[in-house]
């Protein structure tokens, strides 16, 4: 009897010693896979990478691609003090030019193919658009060029109500169906000359607007793009929110979603009070745009900090905008531009380019020359940059990323 107890509590407590080990060696397992985790995953964050690849773009799109065009209208309204002023005036004045189009009389030439200098005369043409809004699925006009050996490489014309469209001999044009064009060797439109303001549309270089320098500012509240382009379609600048053209030999300029507005009446460039983390919080700061050094953003020292998010359209949103991880690629290029070759040398740099390896401890800058000779520079925290007396009128353009003034 004594016999059988003394093993049944044996029997029992080697049991008990059994669980207890085994529950420690799971919890030692367990406490291993934890500190091999941590182990790797900072090696991962923290493992050497060449700067090449740091801007090695996705060529094709990737699932959940997006392209963040990091526009935010709330800070537009700040930036551009009685913004909501021109988009009112740009209103009115774009339903007074719908209408003086629509009235004018002649042979309007609609859907079709024509060949300049034999269906049809070449020249200037005023093009306008039936339904007075940007179709981007279907061009108002593909024009083939006689002085293009690759017919594959054509001018698609893109525009909400008015145009013009310079034709050469030989050049191929397919008017879409909600198209027309008029020849404007006969005046078919006349606008008068101001001084200081110039809506969306369309405008004859030293008829219509005078040559010289303008503030662009852009009417596009969904994106904040703007464009300018000539009679062949040639881009003459691309800015987001705000910047700067010189017009000086063109025959003919397309404003596309922007108004032009003469220095000496453009308004002031504010900058803005930061609402993000970390560097640069509560501080005024420079969001994108093309700004004049020494004119809308004073000379000195600043840091860059990427600023990459889904845009804001509703003026009710509160709070900071946000920031998100994205894929490296032209779509989200994050940086600064010069304005022009001329700038560029006086800077030093083209373009800087900062990397999107946002958690990465060691992250990187592209300083691209006036040359396109390209080096890198490592950094930790936020790169630097400094704009000096030299450096006052010469244009920057902030492109998805902030300057915090040091």
């Amino acid at each position: 009897m004594v016999l059988i107890i003394y093993r049944h509590y044996t029997n029992e407590s080697i049991h008990k010693v059994t669980v207890k080990r085994l529950l420690f060696i799971l919890l030692l397992i367990l406490i291993l896979s934890i500190i091999s985790g941590l182990i790797i995953t900072t090696k991962v964050l923290n493992k050497t990478i060449s700067p090449e690849e740091h801007f090695r773009y996705v060529l094709e799109k990737p699932d959940g691609y997006e392209n963040y065009d990091s526009f935010d209208i709330r800070e537009l309204e700040t930036q551009i003090k009685g913004y909501w002023n021109y988009q009112q005036e740009n209103d009115v004045e774009m339903a007074a030019k719908i209408k003086k189009i629509n009235s004018i009389s002649g042979e309007w030439i609609s859907e079709g193919e024509y060949t300049a200098g034999t269906d049809i005369p070449e020249g200037l043409y005023l093009c306008k658009n039936l339904r007075a809004e940007k179709d981007l699925s279907s061009p108002n006009l593909t024009i083939i060029r006689s002085s293009k050996k690759d017919i594959s490489d054509q001018d698609y014309y893109i525009f909400k109500f008015m145009n013009y469209a310079f034709l050469n001999k030989g050049d191929v044009i397919k008017i879409n169906d909600q198209t027309e064009i008029i020849p404007d060797n006969d005046n078919a439109y006349e606008q008068d000359i101001k001084k200081n303001f110039y809506g969306e549309g369309a405008y004859k270089l030293g008829e219509e607007i005078p040559k010289g320098e303008y503030f662009i500012l852009s009417m596009d509240i969904q994106t904040g793009g703007a464009g300018v382009y000539d009679d062949k379609d040639k881009q003459l600048v691309s800015v987001s929110r705000f910047g700067y053209i010189t017009l000086d030999n063109e025959r003919a300029v397309n404003l596309d979603d922007c108004i032009l507005i003469a220095l000496d009446k453009k308004p002031d460039i504010n900058p803005i009070d930061y609402e993000g983390k970390g560097k640069g919080e509560g501080k005024l700061v420079y969001p994108p745009g093309m700004y004049k050094i020494g004119v809308d953003i004073p000379t000195g020292k600043y840091q860059i900090k990427n600023e990459v998010f889904k845009n804001i359209t509703d003026l009710s949103f509160t709070g900071y905008h946000g920031n998100e991880s994205y894929n490296p690629g032209d779509w989200n290029w994050c940086g600064i531009v010069a304005g022009n070759e001329k700038q560029a040398k006086l800077l030093g740099w083209k373009q800087l380019e900062l990397d999107s390896y946002l958690k990465h401890k060691e992250r990187f800058v592209k300083i691209s020359d006036y040359n396109n000779k390209y080096s890198y520079q490592k950094f930790n925290g936020l790169p630097t940059i400094s704009f000096s007396e030299q450096n006052k009128g010469s244009e920057i353009n902030i492109i998805r990323c902030i300057l915090i003034p040091e």
